[in-house]
């Protein structure tokens, strides 16, 4: 069942009879595409979703579909996430933070790592003043 377009419909206060109204497309047809795989829908049902919904049907999906997190460490051309990282140590320090947080579920994108590495290179200093007091100098 497609539960996103359900959790949609619902955040917009939209029924199935009411896009089947707005799209002319049968309710019959509407209910039966919702219980199956967003891969199966017809370009029909897919617009009358969009047009109720007032968005484009390429938007639409791109918010329906659910696209697989790939975290892309790539050590040849010292690239996370496709961010080239110029300085080999402070390449494997990040890779390392974003491995053991990785593990954690934290699934990082391009800003992250791009956030990361503007810390590694210029740090902030109220960040680093507050790591002092919490960690203390003695543990570098």
């Amino acid at each position: 069942m497609s539960a996103t377009i359900v959790k949609l419909l619902k955040s917009k206060n939209i029924s199935v009879a009411k896009v089947a109204e707005a799209s002319n497309v049968p309710l019959s047809t509407l209910r039966n595409s919702i219980v199956k795989p967003i891969e199966t829908w017809s370009i029909r049902v897919l617009n009358a979703f969009a047009i109720a919904l007032k968005e484009k049907p390429g938007d639409l999906l791109n918010m329906l579909e659910t696209q697989p997190y790939i975290l892309d460490i790539n050590d040849e051309t010292q690239t996370i996430q496709g961010v080239f990282i110029a300085n080999k140590e402070i390449y494997q320090q990040i890779r390392t933070v974003v491995e053991v947080n990785h593990l954690e579920g934290w699934n990082p994108t391009e800003s992250d790592i791009q956030e990361l590495l503007d810390e590694a290179i210029q740090p902030d200093p109220v960040v680093a003043e507050r790591f002092e007091e919490i960690w203390g100098k003695d543990n570098e």
